[in-house]
């Protein structure tokens, strides 16, 4: 297996403490994705229709900005690990803005998510409908505990 990553979108540090976890065990570069804007704990408050993460979600192709990230390090990998918080059982538009971004095509990428009890299966075929020139891998959902073994399960499903 050639050279991997793992990219992952965070607000509360739940979705950031596994994607450590997971470039530990696996021996990935670990990369950060950011909102341009900061989400407060209003703009996060998912039962409120004025709420900016509602609207972003709820308005059609809204793709927020991001922090610019280094491509250097996501053009050598070969396998990709996903991260990002479940919204509405789907992914947070920065995900989109990132997959929109960046040229994939023909890496393993292999979505994770966190969530207090959504599958992630949704979210995956989303990806897929929407991204179909991506090679994607079977998702997880995990809870904050996590064990290398399961991890190590999980990067070597196909």
């Amino acid at each position: 297996m050639g050279q991997s990553v793992v990219m992952y979108f965070s607000n509360t540090g739940t979705t950031q403490a596994i994607a450590e976890q997971i470039a530990v065990t696996t021996g990935s570069k670990l990369i950060g994705v950011h909102a341009k804007e900061d989400y407060t704990p209003a703009d996060l408050d998912w039962e409120d229709p004025a709420s900016r993460s509602y609207h972003e979600m709820h308005a059609g192709k809204v793709r927020p900005a991001i922090e610019a990230i280094d491509p250097a390090p996501v053009a050598a990998a070969d396998v990709i690990y996903l991260g990002f918080p479940l919204w509405w059982a789907t992914v947070p538009r920065e995900i989109n803005t990132l997959l929109d971004s960046l040229d994939l095509t023909g890496k393993a990428v292999h979505p994770f998510c966190t969530s207090g009890s959504t599958p992630i299966a949704e979210a995956v075929e989303r990806l897929r409908a929407n991204y179909p020139h991506i090679d994607w891998h079977a998702g997880r959902r995990f809870a904050t505990s996590l064990t290398a073994d399961e991890i190590r399960d999980w990067a070597a499903e196909d």
